[in-house]
């Protein structure tokens, strides 16, 4: 794996975006649709959260 891959990885793994080792051991593998869309849901939601107290 190159620097960049390597370097998104271990991003990916500190934000704790994408949970399961099996994608994260093969970057270069296509992942299902609904993969990215539980990393994306879970990054719009830590943006905006759905039970955000009112201030």
């Amino acid at each position: 794996m190159d620097d960049k891959k390597t370097e998104i990885v271990r991003k990916i793994r500190a934000l704790d975006i994408i949970k399961d080792p099996q994608w994260l051991e093969k970057p270069d593998e296509p992942v299902p649709l609904w993969v990215m869309f539980d990393a994306i849901i879970q990054l719009l939601e830590r943006l905006d959260p759905p039970h955000r107290p009112y201030d």
